[in-house]
């Protein structure tokens, strides 16, 4: 007797649906939304400036200082000052010259302007007074990496933490002169199974460090956090609130291996990480790409403390892609957020209870 397709369908789904709930990452303590102390909506005034903020892609902030990255701009960063609310200047341009950049990434630092160009593997260090007052600032430190890294890099003490794509670890160490000087940390472990090009494909991630000694990894595609010390060992793995395990399918053609999402199973999850002493915001999304109305914005900002316990979850009316931070003084905290869809000249503040949030909105 033959078995209805319908039910063996039925089967095959069932059978995806059980391995995935019996599926877990070694190591790792599962948490939900219930997890968190609290929740809270946020709520914005807009404030208005002297100049178009334009379209940027990243934002970093020094006191009143705002600069913003637009690429594809005559002049890469433009300087704004909060408190008069009027720009003040722009800087560097597009090009690899001494004074140029092709591919910039802000580096969290407390007392001065640090960038990395991932084309170049250069990583500048400026003064703030140089970079906002020269229209080709000249760099008071610049350190060439030995090795291409694909994705933008953070200061752990002296050294420099980033990653190469590379199937045996995540992550690698620089010193101070851009040597590569060891491996950190390792690929998470479960019961899936991966090719080379395959894991490093499913576990990208973006890091966050409190710049001495405490390295926060987000993985794009898996609700996984991983917090590790300056020496490299895992001190804890926290896995949700969804509970997304990433599934990845090596492709061969010719001499191009690649690798993409199996379909059905493609899920945004962390991004945007940002370190406040020894807390962290991270931005989550949590959607299917496959979805109709996918796009990269998230409305979910988790916060943990000490770098690793559950505590709070913002809620935002509108959806950003970027968050950063500005500066914690007592209890006052504030973080920067930038959506890909530009309100001309505006800009949001954004508050609640202790906390406020600057960023732009459509």
């Amino acid at each position: 007797m033959k078995t209805p397709v319908s039910i063996l369908l039925i089967l095959t789904l069932l059978m995806a649906i059980s391995c995935n709930q019996e599926n877990k990452y070694q190591d790792a303590i599962s948490i939900d939304r219930t997890d968190f102390k609290t929740t809270q909506s946020l709520t914005g005034l807009v404030v208005e400036f002297d100049s178009m903020i334009l379209k940027p892609r990243q934002l970093q902030l020094y006191d009143s200082l705002l600069i913003t990255y637009n690429s594809g701009a005559d002049k890469l960063f433009h300087i704004f000052n909060l408190k008069t609310k009027k720009k003040i200047g722009e800087c560097i341009s597009m090009g690899q010259g001494p004074t140029e950049m092709l591919q910039p990434f802000f580096v969290p630092s407390k007392d001065s302007v640090v960038i990395f160009d991932m084309a170049t593997s250069i990583l500048s260090k400026y003064s703030i007074a140089e970079f906002i007052s020269n229209q080709e600032p000249i760099a008071s430190e610049r350190i060439k990496l030995t090795e291409q890294l694909f994705s933008g890099v953070s200061f752990l003490g002296k050294d420099m933490i980033g990653s190469m794509y590379r199937p045996e670890y995540p992550l690698y160490i620089f010193n101070s002169n851009g040597e590569t000087i060891k491996e950190f940390g390792a690929y998470p472990v479960s019961d899936i199974t991966y090719t080379d090009i395959e894991i490093i494909d499913a576990y990208r991630s973006v890091i966050t460090t409190n710049l001495t000694d405490r390295v926060a990894v987000c993985h794009y595609f898996t609700d996984l956090i991983d917090i590790y010390n300056k020496e490299g060992a895992l001190e804890k793995r926290i896995h949700g609130p969804e509970h997304i395990f990433p599934h990845f399918k090596e492709y061969v053609d010719g001499n191009i291996v690649s690798s993409k999402a199996v379909k059905g199973t493609y899920r945004d999850a962390f991004y945007s990480p940002v370190s406040v002493g020894e807390d962290f915001f991270v931005l989550y999304n949590g959607k299917s790409v496959e979805e109709k109305e996918y796009n990269l914005l998230a409305k979910e900002i988790l916060f943990l403390d000490g770098m690793e316990n559950p505590s709070s979850v913002f809620y935002w009316i509108r959806a950003f892609f970027v968050l950063q931070w500005i500066n914690q003084i007592k209890k006052y905290m504030e973080l920067a957020m930038i959506r890909n869809i530009t309100l001309l000249n505006s800009h949001i503040i954004d508050s609640c209870s202790d906390n406020q949030v600057i960023g732009r909105f459509s």
